[in-house]
């Protein structure tokens, strides 16, 4: 069944309603004559749903001949009561009582009070739409002069009255008295209650426990420690940018600008909150811990449980060290300050530690992450020396000469959804070609000794052949990549600085020679630069001439070019690894 609204009878259903809520009966309807219409049930149980759509409509149902409103998602009756219980009028018990009724004529409804006829709501007859009438008059209820109830009018003019009960004495009103501060004193039937109606900026709050500072309500407080004493007001109001009221009611000193739980955090150095610990993890000295759960910087607690952090220094204000998952993790050196500390994934389904020295985990299995880098034929003597040993995790081994070198993988978000990702040597190739005697490479010292602090210097053709299997000599482009990765910035290469890329670069300028004679004497030239052969060629007058790459102490550039690089000119080497 859809439900038809009509101004009209809505208007009469909120006044009776309004007197249904306030305890007063209705015991007075005169002069109704407008018409209007409603709808019809012919039982309570095939009233509709009453919701948003359904709100302030009326519906008679035909077999007890009452009219009932939808009103706050219930089917509310319009009947009125005999005011019996007194609550909102102690005398109302002989005010008349009324009901609703479909007349003899099936046209409309009477209104009956007390046994009497006192109005009428006739059907519609001039609608557009015939008995729905869509188009009646728009009706609405309005307290009269006197105050004595309430007018129906409809279309402007008044059609009827709703009046209080005459024979029932007026139950007490309600009043609302301002107290200022937000506090509203609500007075009904003799009764008094207190409201609070406080805002702070948007928010509401209770003037009583809470003071507003900025717009924001904060909680007030009524204990102190001696030393807050004087920080404390006499209203429990306090400055809220030094000082937090906590769960116990007593004024405390921020942390780093926050509030916390006492009884679960402390404050560490006035700067940061942190956890309270019950217990150590093995491996940290109870002592660490004290009797309240705080404890220094160089530990965290997780699970409740003191750990050590990783990778810390204690000669650095501070550097602390990191945190970790110790369920999942661990830290290479139980020692939190020492910065050569690594935190590292526990090992296989049993999350084993291990000793990260000489060990890796592969494949969820600890394995030896130590090798011998040997020459094919050679003896097993050779590997009985510490400097042929190497860490397969961070270096690589080149078989032709038995050298180990580091190497580096440099990740780098260089802009949303691009990242840089190359391999390369992390030191200078040190590998003496003696396969034809126009291989030219020398050592940066003049009595020929070569040590992997600068390693060799090479010709522009010698360094085109010179790289081990599977590594090459970069071209100019991927110097630029590398470079314009970290913005030219040269800490980022270089080994005493920041080295974020983990290139490690040693300036070692290059070697330059004049050619007298048979025998060449090569000179270092700008050694506070490093210069490392790219494969890209340029074509040139003056014979040929190649792009290196430069990290200087000004600069880094990959666009400059060296010239006479058949012998006369030698630099370093790094090679970048194949796909």
């Amino acid at each position: 069944m859809a439900i038809r609204h009509y101004v009209y009878a809505a208007g009469i259903a909120a006044g009776l309603a309004l007197f249904a809520a306030c305890g007063d009966e209705v015991t007075e309807v005169t002069n109704v004559s407008e018409k209007a219409s409603l709808d019809q049930v012919k039982k309570f149980k095939e009233l509709p749903k009453c919701d948003e759509d359904a709100e302030g409509s009326l519906v008679y149902v035909k077999d007890s001949a009452k009219v009932f409103s939808c009103s706050g998602k219930d089917w509310v009756q319009l009947n009125g009561k005999d005011g019996s219980d007194g609550k909102n009028g102690s005398n109302g018990e002989d005010g008349s009582s009324c009901t609703v009724k479909q007349n003899k004529k099936k046209t409309g409804l009477d209104i009956v009070c007390d046994g009497k006829k006192v109005g009428s709501v006739e059907n519609g007859s001039d609608g557009k739409n015939g008995s729905d009438g869509n188009d009646g008059t728009s009706c609405t209820v309005k307290q009269n002069k006197k105050k004595t109830g309430f007018d129906i009018i409809c279309d402007g003019k008044t059609v009827g009255t709703v009046s209080n009960g005459d024979d029932g004495k007026i139950g007490d009103g309600c009043s609302l008295e301002d107290n200022g501060l937000g506090q509203v004193t609500v007075k009904c039937g003799g009764k008094t209650v207190t409201l609070v109606k406080d805002f702070c900026g948007t928010e509401t709050f209770d003037s009583e426990t809470q003071f507003c500072v900025e717009n924001k309500p904060y909680l007030k407080c009524h204990n102190a420690p001696e030393k807050y004493k004087d920080k404390l007001n006499e209203d429990g109001s306090y400055d809220v940018k030094s000082f937090f009221c906590d769960t116990t009611d007593v004024l405390e000193n921020l942390c780093g600008g926050k509030t916390f739980d006492l009884t679960t955090q402390f404050c560490y150095l006035n700067m940061v909150v942190l956890p309270r610990c019950s217990k150590v993890a093995p491996h940290v000295d109870e002592k660490n811990l004290e009797d309240d759960g705080s404890y220094i910087g160089y530990y965290f607690c997780h699970n409740g449980v003191l750990w050590n952090k990783c990778g810390g220094n204690r000669y650095v204000a501070r550097t602390y060290g990191s945190e970790y998952d110790p369920e999942t993790q661990f830290c290479s050196l139980k020692d939190p300050g020492d910065p050569s500390g690594l935190i590292v994934d526990r090992c296989g389904k049993k999350k084993k530690e291990y000793d990260v020295n000489d060990s890796m985990c592969v494949n969820g299995k600890v394995v030896n992450a130590k090798e011998c880098c040997k020459l094919n034929g050679v003896g097993e003597n050779w590997c009985e020396e510490d400097s042929h040993i190497y860490d397969v995790r961070t270096h690589f081994c080149d078989t032709r000469d038995g050298q180990s070198y580091k190497f580096t993988k440099i990740v780098k978000e260089i802009e949303a959804g691009k990242v840089y990702s190359e391999t390369w040597m992390a030191e200078n190739l040190n590998y003496v070609l003696t396969a034809a005697a126009d291989f030219v490479s020398e050592c940066r010292k003049k009595d020929g000794s070569c040590d992997k602090t600068y390693g060799r210097y090479y010709s522009w053709p010698t360094a085109k052949i010179a790289c081990p299997d599977g590594w090459a000599l970069p071209t100019q482009d991927q110097y630029a990549d590398l470079f314009g990765a970290y913005g030219n910035d040269i800490g980022a290469f270089l080994n005493e600085s920041m080295n974020t890329s983990g290139f490690s670069v040693i300036p070692g300028g290059y070697l330059n020679s004049d050619d007298k004679g048979d025998d060449k004497v090569y000179e270092v030239t700008d050694p506070e630069s490093a210069f490392f052969w790219s494969k890209t060629g340029i074509s040139s007058a003056q014979g040929k001439s190649a792009y290196f790459g430069k990290v200087g102490p000004n600069d880094v550039d990959a666009t400059k070019g060296m010239s006479d690089v058949e012998n006369i000119n030698l630099i370093n080497v790094r090679c970048i690894k194949k796909d």
